[in-house]
């Protein structure tokens, strides 16, 4: 029983897998999925006939167009090889889709084991289920994108870090995630900060002495202290080079061009916020987004959680994790950080925000203790947290990227309040029935035309349809995200009366427009 009982974690991640395999045909082909369908290639390409005058060619991210790393989208296209070319079980997208499984089971894996190290089992398992099943993760949970692997990446690195302070061998183990995780995503470089954060703050005693001179500089002193922390800045840029080709030709100079092309992109990145259209949204948007998009189970949780650690005693680990649930927002919150596509920038903030919400359901279940309720409780939650499934997951479904909470009045007052209901091209799946019906047809696509060629792929396109421009198109599909209208597009959305449109809870996040 007791073998059973660990085997927990285990079932639970491998159970979550199968509910993403099961649904992972049901969501639409993303802005950047489409990239990194191309990416993929490229270097499973070059991994088939490898050569070092030709890495260039295939592994620079200038030439694929791509400012990220390789990681995930060779993973895609392995998972493709294998599941659509050579057992020809899925189809093209679902397949590539397939790597993401990966980062699902190793993340929920981690997330119940540090939660049940902290405050046990029951409180694990409800914070492994808040997590899983948040709307918005659990959509992100579907694609072959970086936002879901980089934030599982996070999480194992600040995890395995954590436990680095009790043994050696996981720090070891969190500088090598460190460099897959530099292999994922740009934005893993800022993993660095929680963890000389966490660094300090385990050891500002010793450090303070050392620098005031009490205690001697003596290989004893030393070696402890710093064997915490420099395996964490030689172990992962060796592992980013080994493992990505395009930098074995002046891998210095490749190392640190890398980050700084990327700061160099200018692309203006609109958004629809508070019923305004930003290039650069204020301050405040990462927290609002947070705030509105969290079901209120997770986030009264949350509250009470935070308002534990504020109290004293507070311990280090529960400083470490509020630094981690707090970074990536404050990251975007900064005035030079381009603020776009909602909770996709600050997805690694999650895992964080739902171990602090783990936090104020132990005190909520320590509470009713005392009065011998706490199986009451737990059922009483568990009660709640259903109804919170049924109306974020289940109701939404597979639109969870447009889910809203009732602080803003769910998805409808969203749209009242001025917020981009749809941002990444996931309701185009939805317009798939009325094209083929229309496939004499001709379509203008205002946004990303491109990606409805994906769906050919997939089998759920006809061949025969059409794209053009307003001028020989019989149809204009417009997808409701308001940062990217012109005046023209404002004025069908405002004035105009669709053909047809893809909703959800009565709000359109897609609109067809017949145009002559």
């Amino acid at each position: 029983m007791k073998n059973l009982k660990k085997l927990t974690p285990f079932f639970m991640a491998i159970a979550f897998c199968i509910i993403i395999l099961l649904t992972i045909k049901d969501y639409g082909i993303t802005w950047d999925e489409g990239v990194y369908f191309l990416c993929g290639a490229s270097y499973f390409n070059w991994l088939e006939n490898p050569s070092l005058e030709t890495i260039d060619k295939y592994w620079s991210f200038k030439f694929t167009s791509n400012e990220h790393p390789p990681l995930v989208p060779l993973l895609g296209e392995m998972t493709r090889s294998l599941f659509h070319k050579k057992l020809n079980l899925m189809d093209r997208v679902s397949s590539f889709r397939m790597a993401v499984l990966f980062f699902v089971f190793f993340l929920n894996l981690a997330l119940f084991s540090f939660v049940s190290r902290l405050y046990g089992r029951k409180i694990a398992f409800i914070v492994s289920l808040s997590f899983f099943f948040l709307p918005r993760i659990f959509f992100h949970s579907h694609l072959a994108g970086l936002d879901y692997p980089v934030t599982a990446m996070w999480f194992l690195v600040i995890y395995s870090y954590w436990r680095g302070m009790g043994q050696q061998k996981w720090v070891y183990c969190s500088a090598i995630l460190l460099g897959l995780a530099l292999l994922t995503k740009l934005n893993a470089y800022f993993i660095y900060v929680p963890v000389v954060f966490f660094w300090l703050l385990t050891f500002n005693r010793k450090i303070i002495s050392l620098l005031l001179g009490k205690l001697k500089f003596s290989l004893r002193e030393i070696l402890p202290l710093f064997s915490k922390i420099v395996p964490m800045f030689i172990i992962p840029p060796l592992v980013l080079t080994v493992f990505w080709p395009y930098m074995w030709k002046n891998p210095l100079s490749r190392i640190l061009e890398y980050p700084l092309f990327s700061l160099k992109l200018t692309q203006v990145r609109y958004t629809y916020y508070f019923g305004e259209v930003f290039t650069h949204a204020p301050w405040h948007y990462p927290f609002v987004w947070s705030l509105i998009t969290i079901p209120l189970i997770v986030l009264i949780m949350f509250f009470i959680g935070l308002f534990k650690i504020a109290q004293k005693p507070y311990t280090r680990t529960d400083i470490f994790i509020l630094f981690n649930a707090l970074l990536p927002l404050i990251i975007v919150a900064l005035p030079m950080v381009p603020k776009y596509d909602a909770e996709r920038l600050f997805l690694p903030a999650f895992p964080f925000i739902c171990i602090i919400s783990g936090l104020g359901i132990k005190q909520i279940f320590d509470f009713a203790r005392k009065f011998k309720a706490e199986k009451l409780a737990f059922i009483f939650y568990m009660v709640l947290f259903s109804l919170t499934l049924y109306n974020s997951i289940i109701r939404y479904h597979p639109y969870q990227s447009s889910y809203f909470n009732e602080i803003i009045g769910g998805i409808k007052g969203a749209e009242r309040r001025g917020f981009e209901v749809e941002y990444w091209g996931n309701a185009f799946i939805g317009s798939l029935p009325f094209l083929n019906k229309h496939s004499e047809s001709t379509f203008w696509v205002y946004h990303h035309p491109a990606r409805y060629r994906f769906y050919d792929a997939r089998g759920l396109l006809k061949k025969e349809i059409k794209f053009g421009d307003k001028d020989n198109a019989d149809y204009l599909v417009l997808l409701i995200r308001q940062g990217s209208f012109n005046k023209e597009m404002w004025r069908y959305y405002e004035c105009e009366e669709p053909v047809f449109s893809v909703r959800v809870l009565n709000t359109n996040l897609l609109n067809i427009y017949k145009l002559r």
